[in-house]
């Protein structure tokens, strides 16, 4: 009897393997369009079939997605461009990099936009583990998408994470109700935890951390390289909310995050978007660094971050799509509006 219930077990194990390996070589490869529902829901129907218009196209995380992000802005202030929305929310550049070849295929650029969030996406290349203070199925979670690459799972957990969202789970845009941890978005929480100075050694760029820029590095140019040599390409680098002013450093500090260099995390010109300038200027690659910018706004009192969400408030995107327009002004992609040229500068 005994062997008989291991050996149906290691049938199962067997069997459970098989179709993971199957699943990840379709999900790879995009035999299916995956995300081809958040294609369909974050642009317009006659902007995706019409091609008489240059065209923008936009990729990055949740940053990118909802009506009050700076690619809606910018939507609306370049009417001569059909401007594409293929951001996908917890998404990084590995999940971007099986979607880019149909999407440029798809679209053929003029323009291309590459948004990175310094506060997550480099945990997506390598998540933070620790069996001290996650539970037994994170852990594991973590272990297969990052360290045996089985990238499929980060899908299936999207997907489930959409089915099991109650209807109306939607965030109320103008409410901002003061910090508190138990508030806070659980995840955020339990990966701060798992490595507390995870955010400080990604802006600083050092340690394992140094190593996994150089991955984004990398897919970041193989993830440009499905653009035609005429596209315009640009990568804008969203700050986390701790480098633009003390008070969400405190916020980040009580979630369990360690810091050991304040001034060194809120530098204009930090060691990470340093990098992603260096390494991507080979590939004709601008890197927009709107962090002074978001600085100057939050000591004159505006909050562009939610206080218990690590995302923009509409304000922040507003600002953030309005940086943007003005680069692309400034290297003559869109029409200057009055005649005035960029006012807050175009990055680093």
């Amino acid at each position: 009897m005994t062997k008989r219930v291991l050996f149906f077990g290691a049938y199962l194990i067997i069997c459970l393997a098989c179709f993971l390996l199957v699943f990840e070589g379709i999900y790879r490869h995009q035999l299916v369009d995956f995300y081809q529902p958040e294609l369909r829901a974050n642009n317009r129907p006659g902007d995706l079939g019409e091609a008489t218009r240059k065209t923008l196209l936009a990729m990055g995380d949740s940053f990118s997605v909802g009506p009050h992000t700076w690619v809606a802005f910018l939507r609306r202030k370049l009417p001569s461009y059909r401007v594409i929305c293929a951001a996908v929310s917890a998404t990084g550049v590995c999940e971007s990099l099986f979607m880019a070849p149909r999407r440029f295929r798809e679209f053929q650029p003029q323009v291309f936009i590459y948004q990175v969030y310094v506060g997550n996406d480099i945990q997506d290349i390598r998540r933070p583990l620790n069996w001290r203070t996650m539970t037994l199925p994170r852990y594991i979670y973590g272990f297969m998408c990052s360290h045996l690459g089985l990238r499929s799972l980060t899908f299936a957990n999207y997907r489930l994470g959409q089915l099991l969202r109650s209807p109306g789970a939607e965030r109320d845009q103008n409410a901002d109700p003061p910090f508190s941890p138990s508030t806070y978005p659980l995840s955020v929480t339990i990966y701060t935890q798992a490595e507390p100075g995870n955010l400080e050694d990604t802006i600083l760029a050092r340690g394992e951390r140094g190593r996994d820029v150089a991955t984004l590095i990398d897919g970041i140019k193989k993830l440009v390289s499905y653009a035609s040599p005429a596209c315009h390409k640009y990568v804008v680098v969203i700050p986390d909310a701790s480098q633009v002013s003390d008070l969400y450093l405190q916020h980040f500090e009580q979630l369990g995050g360690r810091v050991s260099d304040p001034r060194g995390l809120q530098r204009d010109e930090y060691p990470l978007a340093i990098r992603l300038k260096e390494g991507l200027a080979a590939a004709g690659v601008q890197v927009l660094n709107p962090l002074p910018l978001f600085q100057r706004q939050e000591r004159q009192g505006q909050r562009l971050y939610y206080q218990n969400d690590s995302h923009l408030k509409p304000v922040g995107q507003s600002l953030l799509g309005e940086f943007i327009l003005e680069r692309l002004r400034a290297d003559g992609l869109a029409p200057s509006e009055g005649g005035a040229g960029p006012r807050h500068g175009p990055g680093i």
